[in-house]
């Protein structure tokens, strides 16, 4: 027992001596950051964490055709900024990918050198402009009713990129949250969608909560989200992204 005892011991010794001479990596301490604006100039609205920009390590091939490189994701927060502080340095093609707005670098999309080549060390900073689908605006911000009920109205407007059909709308929801991450809201609150159609753009669009709100006291964040639809026969419709929701800004409000 002792000698077989001694011989798990030493093999155990051996395999973490290996591994500590095989990981011999510095640790990532890069600071990748920036934001996503649309066509406006102002900050793309998404989903809390979404992947939303594809990051490519040209430099790990050293030139070597023949190696592969996958492909990794950056988070980007709700009101379009993204920021990384663990990520290796090195050359990167940074590629805002899939996401509520029309394709960027749409000519190489799925290539190898799709997207912008940035050189990564200490912090660097990377801002993106995009095209989304639609640009949603507040018309009444909310606000409560005498009777408890939470009420607000949009407007919204399609958005066309050159050599490419315009968008065709699908439904709207009003999002309310308890928390800033309003992706996290409760669904009570608005239990059907709003159904959109393409003759909707530009009129007001009203929404009231199916109940009135459960607490007093607190700050709610409100949001709406609307999407796009890919429609049948018409493939040239069918784009990256397309059924990603776009959203208003976040609005805060509390509640007496």
């Amino acid at each position: 027992m002792k000698v077989i005892s001694k011989y798990i011991a030493f093999v155990l010794c051996c395999v973490l001596t290996v591994s500590c001479e095989i990981d011999n990596y510095d640790e990532p301490d890069a600071t990748i950051q920036g934001a996503l604006y649309d066509h406006n100039g102002q900050p793309l609205q998404v989903n809390h964490g979404s992947g939303y920009i594809r990051m490519r390590e040209v430099s790990w091939a050293k030139g070597d055709e023949n190696v592969f490189i996958g492909n990794q994701t950056l988070k980007v927060q709700q009101d379009g900024t993204y920021r990384n502080t663990k990520w290796f340095p090195g050359e990167y093609r940074m590629l805002p990918y899939a996401g509520n707005f029309f394709p960027y670098d749409d000519e190489k999309l799925e290539g190898d050198d799709a997207g912008e080549l940035v050189k990564i060390s200490g912090t660097t900073s990377r801002d993106f402009t995009v095209t989304p689908y639609l640009t949603i605006e507040w018309v009444k911000k909310p606000t409560v009713t005498a009777d408890g009920f939470l009420e607000c109205s949009v407007r919204f407007k399609r958005n066309q990129k050159a050599g490419y059909e315009m968008p065709d709308v699908r439904e709207a929801w009003l999002r309310v949250s308890r928390t800033v991450n309003t992706s996290g809201s409760d669904g009570q609150y608005f239990k059907k969608e709003i159904v959109l159609t393409n003759a909707m753009e530009g009129q007001e669009i009203t929404f009231k909560t199916d109940i009135a709100l459960k607490y007093t006291g607190i700050d709610y964040w409100i949001r709406v989200s609307m999407d796009c639809k890919a429609v049948a026969g018409k493939p040239e419709t069918n784009y990256p992204g397309v059924n990603s929701p776009n959203f208003t800004t976040i609005e805060k409000l509390f509640v007496p």
